[in-house]
């Protein structure tokens, strides 16, 4: 009996639905019991799977979750997951905070450490999801119904709404382990999704810093993409997430001439399609490098006045 009060104690702190029973979810959500009951079991029969090609190469696998069961996955993600807060050391999916935030904390150090965290969704158990929402105050029999219908196959399903959220929260203690021991050797600590960065101004410090740490993530039961380990130094361009962050944080003259180069070819294609290519681009390097923003915006506006002037 306490420990119940308990629970609904820490559900009404965290400004959480109180739910004690599979009735409640059901009212809260609007959604007669029997459909939800059916994805309380097996729900590899209501996801899509789908290879995409990544651009990097290899490929992605994706779970979609049908209709229903997205819909579900999203009250849980709007009502309950978003108002649990990660770490301060997670920067990806969450709201408000892109790469820029990520890469800033790295700018101006002289040796940058990147790891990135293998099959990352993956790795993420079902027994982990279950531990987040019985920490939030929920019986084990709630906790189990809210895991079960965020998970697939006993991990975190790619596609799924809640499985960014979900995983931020989960490696909670993994990144607490990092930071804290990175914040005791004076270097700086930040996760995105799976790319690990640490970085800091002695060498031999971060050098320790990477056995400690490769220790720490595979204790947690992650797995390191050998192949995607960098150590940069004062000798290389320094990289964070995709943005340089040497001597500022920006796009970097390689990728401003790659997404040039690939204006150019869009704007050659002249279809909706490319045209709203070309807006996301320019979205994007706006949202993280304004200087060079401008110049892509001036390049990008003389060269769709050409074929005008030309006809004129």
């Amino acid at each position: 009996m306490a420990n119940r009060y308990q629970g609904l104690f820490t559900q009404r702190l965290l400004s959480l639905p109180i739910l004690q029973s599979i009735d409640d979810l059901a009212i809260r959500t609007r959604l007669p019991v029997s459909l939800i009951s059916k994805y309380l079991r097996n729900n590899t029969r209501y996801y899509k799977h789908l290879v995409l090609k990544k651009k990097t190469g290899g490929f992605r696998p994706i779970d979609n979750p049908n209709v229903e069961l997205k819909a579900l996955q999203r009250w849980i993600l709007k009502n309950l997951l978003i108002n649990l807060s990660p770490s301060i050391y997670a920067k990806g999916f969450i709201k408000g905070i892109s790469i820029t935030e990520n890469a800033a904390p790295h700018s101006g150090n002289q040796y940058i450490l990147s790891i990135d965290l293998k099959d990352f969704f993956s790795t993420v158990k079902a027994s982990h999801v279950f531990t987040v929402f019985k920490a939030v105050g929920y019986s084990k029999k709630i906790s189990y119904a809210l895991t079960s219908i965020c998970t697939l196959n006993g991990v975190l399903p790619q596609g799924a709404p809640t499985s960014p959220a979900l995983s931020n929260l989960v490696c909670l203690r993994l990144d607490q382990r990092i930071g804290k021991y990175c914040d005791n050797k004076a270097l700086t600590y930040t996760r995105y999704a799976d790319d690990i960065t640490i970085s800091g101004n002695k060498l031999a410090v971060i050098r320790k810093a990477w056995r400690i740490v490769r220790l720490i993530i595979e204790s947690e039961g992650y797995f390191i993409n050998k192949n995607k380990e960098i150590l940069s130094g004062p000798q290389s361009q320094r990289k964070v997430t995709g943005l340089i962050v040497t001597p500022k944080v920006g796009l970097g003259r390689e990728k401003y001439n790659h997404y040039r180069k690939e204006i150019f070819i869009l704007v050659k294609k002249d279809d909706e399609y490319s045209t709203y290519k070309i807006q996301g681009i320019l979205s994007f390097i706006k949202s993280v490098d304004i200087e060079r923003y401008k110049k892509i915006k001036e390049y990008y506006e003389s060269i769709i006045k050409k074929p005008t002037e030309k006809s004129e």
